[in-house]
């Protein structure tokens, strides 16, 4: 966590509050979740304005004109708008301040986001080597990249490189519908399965989109709220199982996802 729905959560709320506003100041309270100097981000960033964002994956990207402001936001991350005269929301690292009187602060408990300033969109989706973003992305793009692996499929569904966006718990959740065990080669899927596969990607991000990541709102029948030991599957009500594949712990049922 975050994975893309709680991303493009961010992204709106981004939108929404802080588009368009004079950067007055930049106050960094950690440097160390920073991937570039702090001289140099405030220099990008003090006298500029954000003019749109973009969402690759799981980092957000900031258009500063010409430069853009990355953020990434680990397992822990958020971003909080508020008037600049309250005290800052705890745990907050790096904070934007506008000429408005508002502040826009980025937060990370737990401190695996980064911020960092990079010269194009596309030369940081190149360097990153990430795949096409899983909620953009055509059935094209994802058939060709399905079949140039050979990559179990939850380990394909987490490489950043395959499809970029999708983590831990929306794989378990997007294999769940689709009645793909996680351990199943992703290229020797037939092509109506890979449709289905896709289509599912697809349909859980934007669920996930609707409920702005609030894991905690999603329906029974859904995988996401038995995530845990000794739940039951909501389809057939057979025990869950939980398993551990690259030292992530997933969970599936072996009766509708049989190996």
């Amino acid at each position: 966590m975050p994975e893309l729905p709680e991303v493009e959560t961010f992204k709106r709320y981004l939108d929404k509050t802080s588009l368009k506003q004079l950067i007055k100041e930049v106050h960094i309270t950690d440097n160390r979740i920073l991937n570039t100097e702090e001289a140099y981000l405030r220099k990008a960033l003090k006298g500029k304005q954000f003019e749109s964002s973009i969402r690759h994956g799981k980092y957000l990207l900031v258009y500063l004109n010409p430069q853009f402001l990355v953020m990434h936001f680990g397992m822990s991350g958020d971003l909080e708008y508020y008037n600049s005269k309250d005290d800052p929301p705890r745990f907050s690292k790096v904070i934007f301040q506008f000429n408005n009187g508002f502040s826009l602060a980025y937060i990370s408990v737990r401190m695996f986001g980064k911020v960092s300033i990079v010269n194009s969109f596309e030369e940081f989706v190149e360097n990153k080597k990430l795949g096409p973003d899983a909620y953009k992305m055509t059935f094209e793009e994802f058939h060709e990249a399905a079949q140039r692996r050979s990559a179990i499929a939850k380990n394909a569904l987490l490489n950043q490189s395959f499809i970029a966006g999708v983590g831990n718990i929306y794989s378990d959740e997007i294999l769940f519908r689709t009645k793909i065990h996680p351990k199943t080669n992703i290229n020797t899927l037939s092509d109506n399965k890979l449709k289905e596969l896709y289509s599912n990607i697809i349909d859980v991000l934007e669920f996930g989109i609707k409920k702005e990541g609030d894991l905690s709102s999603y329906p029974d029948e859904f995988l996401i709220p038995h995530r845990k030991k000794e739940e039951k599957c909501p389809v057939c009500n057979n025990d869950i199982t939980r398993f551990e594949i690259s030292g992530r712990h997933g969970f599936y049922c072996p009766t509708c996802q049989k190996e």
